[in-house]
Formats: C-alpha cells, structure tokens, sequence
C-alpha cells in the first residue's frame, strides 16, 4: 500500500519536470519513470530477496541515485545512498547487495557474485546472515554524515515518512508552482526527505546541482530556472557566503531558503540575509524523528542577542521538556531538560548486523538536546555535555561557536573537551585564519584563554562535509 504511494506522484503529476542541472538535461515525472522502470527490470531478473538492503554507492550525480533509488522501492528492495569513500563505515551492515557507479575494489566484495545491469556495477551474494525487513522499510541513512568511526544505521518506514512530507509540505506551504534547487546529497535525509521527496510529492519542478558547481553557478542557476527555494545546511550556506563574500547581493525570485541540520548561528543568518534578501525558515529535526520536527520563520535579520527558538511545531508533531535536575540551578525556575518529540514520522530502529534495535517506543523520541521552555517556546542550548563549566557559569558551546562565525575564511567549528574541561576547537577554515583575532573573541566575550582552556586546530577544509 505505501510503496504505491511513492510512484503516485509520477502519475499524477506526470508533466512536472526533474531537470539534471550537472548535464543540462530535462525530464517529465513520466519520462523518469519510464527509466526507472527499464532499471529495476534489470535489478529484478536477479532475484535479490525481498526487503533485504541495496547499498547505492559513489553516485556523484543526484539523478542516477534518485533513479536507483526508486527502482530500488519498485523491486521491494531497501535502499541505503552511500558517499563516495563511505564503505568503510558500512562494514558492520549485512547488506544484499551493492550498486556502484564504477568497479569496486574493496575487500568487501571480494566474495560477491559480479554482474553489469544496465551502466551499473553491481556485487550481490556478500552476506549468508543478510538483513530481512517488511514492507513497511523505506530506506536506510547514516546518523550523521560527520560522525567519527562508525555511524549508526537508521531505518526509517514508508508509513512515517509519508506523514512527515504531508507535514513539511504545510508547514513551509509548499506548492506545485514551486521549483526548488537541490544542493544537499540526496544520501542526506534532509535533501532526500525534506527536501526532493516533499516536492516530489506537490508535483514541483525540482533541478538537482551538484554542491560545489551548483555553488559556482548559483546566479545562472536562480535566473535560468526561476528558483523559488533552496535547502542548505549552516556549512553549505557558509560555502555560498565564502565565494560571494565580494557580492553585495545575488539577484533572484526566491520566496524563502530553510537552514536546517544544525545550528545556524548569528552572523550566518545575518548574511544570508544581506546576500538573498528573502525569508529564511530556520528548520530543526533529526533523521530518527523523520527528518523534519518544526520550522522557525524569519523575515528579518534576528536580533544580535537574540536566542535560537526552534519555531512553530509542524503539523501533527508535539513537543515536551522531559526535565532534568543536572541544569536547574543554572536556569532558576526555567523548564530545563531533553528535548522529546511526539510524531507519526518515529525511525523503525537501528540495524546492527542483521538485527533490528527498535526504539523504546514508536510514537515518542527522547533526543539528546538540551532545551529550555519559555513563553510556551523552545530554546536549544545544546548536546547533552556539549558545554564546560567556567567560574559558576554553563558554557555552551552552540554559543562558544557564534563567535567564530564572524569571519568568512571559517566553514565549520567542531568542539570537544577532556575530562578536565579544557577544550579543542576544530576550525575548518579556507584561506588563512587571523588567530590572535579569534583568540581575542573568546577572551572578550568569554574569558577563554589559549592554551589555560583551550587548544585551537586549524583545519583546511577540502569539501568532504556537508553540514
């Protein structure tokens, strides 16, 4: 029943357009489904078993996977998008079967049946003990894309995540009349879900870049195609900023653009808006929550002391504090505690191996933020142990990072501390970084000093992230 559901869309809004910005090329949602139809024939005649997991692997281009993966649902197959170099972080998966765009040499194919369907490499047979799921199993993502060593596995159903697209669509009143531009992978279940699948599902015309290029050509790109939205992380937003940071302003017909995936920070936002003057949905969520949660609407610049409220809550979503004692007597009487979601888009759970780890429950996620509850609104503050204790004050460091943010050349701030609370502060940076002006941020503002509470890393950024 739900497996239908993500085919209606080619039907019934069958004169939509799919355009493939990397090779100028245009298709109607009828004609993509035609090759979708010829690719999964080609898939099925090798009887790989039903639900079991298709890892789709290196694609750099967005509308051969989005071909894959439809053809993956059409055969009743699993699909998991993985990036290019990913392998090693999939090992401890017992997948069917995988898809690759060139030969694969690893180690993990050395035991598979080999066979070409269509341009495709595909390696089938890897495992004895291989993941089973139902009909419900959607698809496969990782937790995080920046996650060190392993990251966890999340399956998510085709029932929830129809009730989340239903849900981002009302909440950003998407529409048939508009035409979004695709940055995010589509491996990302932000620019798979959020993004493409809920335009996919209002029949929009959608034009798939690729990053960087997409990054060069945005100018073309807006006007060729009247573009209405655009979905970015804070670091890909940043990215746009680093090459126009010389442009007073880029010319476009944009209704709004969604910042979503993490925090977005002060002076990004205000950039942004010097940059596109349009309004800006400021969107939280995470994949186990299907991805989208709620949606904070910005129509001017925030203010400078201003906190990061999460929005309203999206529709057929609640929200709760599940309050903590460890915080309080930093916060008075404020509600202070991790943040819960109460949704119809909760994740199936996290396959180790070939096991299924469901979630505590199927209607209610408890996170791992640490929010406070105003006014009937929700404040992040940050991870849990995502802060350090500095004379009888909480430091976050959601709020250690905005002042790192001021200068273009830094991309993206990463933070850990030791036990003894002293800090190293990742900056992944292009061109060079003026140390002793960030250094002098964090005395002013903080009375951080450079190497008493912290070790600063400059890192070059070579373009393997995404948020």
């Amino acid at each position: 029943m739900y497996k239908d559901s993500f085919f209606i869309p080619f039907k019934e809004h069958h004169d939509s357009i799919i355009i493939d910005a990397t090779q100028s090329k245009s298709y109607t949602y009828e004609e993509v489904y035609s090759q979708i139809e010829g690719i999964a024939a080609g898939i099925e005649a090798l009887q790989l078993a039903k639900h079991s997991i298709v890892v789709i692997y290196g694609y750099k281009n967005a509308f051969k996977s989005l071909l894959l993966f439809f053809s993956c649902l059409k055969c009743d197959l699993i699909p998991f998008l993985v990036e290019t170099g990913g392998l090693s972080k999939i090992t401890d998966l017992k997948f069917n079967a995988l898809i690759a765009e060139a030969a694969v040499t690893d180690s993990i194919v050395e035991n598979a049946t080999a066979q070409k369907v269509n341009d495709a490499y595909v390696y089938y047979n890897l495992h004895d003990d291989i993941y089973i799921g139902d009909e419900n199993d959607l698809l496969v993502v990782s937790s995080s894309g920046t996650t060190a060593g392993t990251p966890k596995k999340i399956l998510l159903g085709k029932q929830q995540t129809i009730a989340n697209i239903a849900s981002n669509r009302e909440a950003m009143a998407i529409t048939k009349d508009d035409v979004t531009l695709v940055l995010l992978p589509v491996s990302y279940s932000y620019g798979l879900i959020a993004q493409f699948l809920t335009h996919f599902f209002t029949g929009a015309k959608i034009v798939l870049g690729e990053r960087l290029l997409g990054i060069l050509q945005l100018p073309q790109l807006f006007q060729k195609h009247q573009i209405t939205n655009v979905f970015m992380t804070p670091l890909l937003a940043r990215l746009i900023l680093y090459y126009y940071q010389k442009i007073p302003k880029i010319k476009n017909n944009l209704r709004f653009m969604t910042m979503g995936g993490d925090k977005p920070h002060l002076p990004t936002f205000q950039n942004v808006f010097r940059l596109f003057s349009c309004s800006i949905y400021s969107t939280y969520g995470l994949a186990e929550a299907g991805p989208r949660v709620a949606t904070c609407k910005y129509t001017d610049v925030p203010e400078q002391d201003s906190e990061a409220c999460i929005g309203l809550v999206n529709p057929g979503i609640t929200l709760r504090v599940a309050h903590t004692e460890k915080y309080q007597d930093k916060y008075n009487d404020t509600p202070i505690g991790y943040l819960q979601i109460e949704s119809p888009s909760i994740y199936l759970g996290y396959i180790r191996g070939n096991v299924l780890d469901k979630p505590a429950s199927n209607a209610v996620l408890t996170t791992k933020d640490i929010v406070v509850k105003k006014d009937n609104r929700y404040f992040i503050l940050g991870r849990e142990g995502d802060f350090i204790e500095y004379k009888d004050r909480i430091i976050w460091f959601n709020s250690l990072s905005d002042e790192l943010y001021h200068a273009p050349e830094v991309l993206k701030v990463s933070i850990r501390k030791d036990s003894e609370d002293r800090m190293e502060i990742g900056v992944f940076h292009r061109n060079k970084i003026n140390v002793p002006e960030v250094e002098q941020a964090l005395k002013d503002k903080y009375d951080l000093h450079a190497g008493d509470h912290y070790d600063l890393k400059l890192i070059e950024f070579n373009n393997t992230y995404y948020k």
